[in-house]
């Protein structure tokens, strides 16, 4: 391996640490995520990239990367900012607000589906764990 990539290495768990440290939202949900959620969970903290790095995007540029739950992160995969946005309206639109990004994203699916109705209606589905517990 490259010193550079043991230097990217470096400088992305840093700015993992900077970004969580500040304690904002999910830029892609909205809601808090919560700090004591164990890493791999869905409701875990992770890091965006706005232009994904696939797209052309630097994942240590601290002016292209975001909070983000794991569920949401990996829900958005490399769609664009502006298409998450309106899929975000679209949700809000037709479902109203979500409570739990686990929802959020249950909705967006449904929404990119072309699924209608009300989410309160549908229950959500959850990942299970390899126990079988929620």
């Amino acid at each position: 391996m490259s010193a550079n990539r043991y230097a990217n290495g470096a400088r992305r768990r840093a700015l993992v640490a900077r970004v969580r440290a500040m304690g904002e939202p999910c830029h892609i949900c909205g809601l808090p995520i919560p700090p004591d959620a164990p890493p791999g969970t869905p409701l875990a903290f992770e890091l965006d990239e706005l232009v994904p790095v696939s797209k052309g995007g630097s994942p240590i540029d601290p002016s292209n990367v975001a909070p983000s739950h794991r569920c949401c992160n990996a829900w958005r995969g490399n769609k664009p900012m502006n298409r998450v946005a309106s899929i975000r309206a679209e949700v809000r639109a037709r479902f109203g607000p979500w409570p739990s990004a686990l929802a959020f994203c249950e909705g967006a699916r449904a929404v990119l589906r072309g699924a209608k109705g009300r989410m309160g209606q549908a229950p959500v589905r959850h990942p299970k764990r390899s126990s079988g517990a929620l």
